[in-house]
């Protein structure tokens, strides 16, 4: 009698146990399903939010374009006219001059001349349509060639690799990206120097300006770019993500600065 006690109490306690860990595994499963599902859901709001971001850069960046592209026109049939009628203006009233006055408006001449240059290499670079007609690199040359022409850098531009076209779209951002470099350059560097580098490889394209400059402590930079309303390094990067590029901001105090993207091709 004792026995058959005994043997119902350990079936109880083993059946209690299988229950028990039954019911454990039951909460853990679920558990584990609801921690999925919360994790899937984080995920897909993460990615809605991303997905809205880029959306969002699109159209600014699309709007930019537009704005550019008017600023672009306005320059070369209003500001370009003006500097003409300017000329003539100049080369009318020279034989009347006199000696003295002669070569003070020779001199303007030369200066309207030059503004002229200036004028429709500014507009060329702001409009779309021509730098998707020539192309990533010469638009990029061009954009150098300009800022040589001031005299206060020296300027290298070196090509390696069979050169290829990139989606037109993407040598657009790609382009103002690179503005956006070598404005800051212009800008904040102190440097000497600019040196840009295209790298054509069949499975990537690789492009690197550097310089020999100040320099910056990129995280600190990066840090309080929103407490003081810069958004260059920001905007880099971003539209960098919008092609599906990798953007690498690399510069250390004393030492300049270098920013090298990199596009995986097709």
């Amino acid at each position: 009698m004792q026995t058959s006690i005994s043997e119902i109490s350990v079936l109880t306690i083993i059946i209690s146990t299988l229950l028990l860990l039954f019911f454990g595994a039951l909460v853990i499963y679920y558990v584990f399903l609801y921690q999925k599902k919360r994790f899937l859901h984080h995920k897909q709001v993460q990615e809605m939010q991303d997905t809205f971001a880029r959306t969002l850069l699109q159209s600014k960046l699309e709007i930019q374009e537009e704005t550019l592209d008017h600023i672009a026109k306005e320059l070369h049939a209003n500001f370009s006219q003006l500097v003409s009628l300017i000329n003539i203006n100049l080369s009318a009233i020279l034989p009347q001059s006199s000696d003295e006055m002669k070569d003070s408006i020779m001199e303007t001449k030369y200066l309207a001349k030059q503004l002229m240059t200036e004028l429709k290499s500014l507009s060329a670079s702001l409009n779309t349509d021509h730098i998707m007609h020539i192309g990533f690199p010469a638009a990029l040359n061009n954009e150098l060639n300009r800022i040589a022409k001031t005299k206060k850098f020296n300027v290298i531009f070196t090509k390696t690799g069979e050169e290829y076209r990139i989606r037109p779209d993407h040598e657009i951002i790609l382009f103002r990206l690179c503005q956006e470099v070598l404005n800051n350059i212009i800008s904040y560097s102190k440097a000497a120097n600019v040196v840009t580098m295209l790298d054509y490889q069949p499975g990537t394209f690789n492009l690197e300006i550097s310089d020999n400059g100040i320099g910056f402590d990129v995280n600190e930079a990066l840090r309080g770019a929103a407490e003081r309303g810069s958004t260059g390094l920001t905007n880099i990067r971003k539209r960098a993500t919008l092609i599906n590029a990798v953007a690498d901001i690399q510069s250390t105090p004393g030492k300049g600065s270098s920013v090298s993207i990199s596009i995986p091709q097709p």
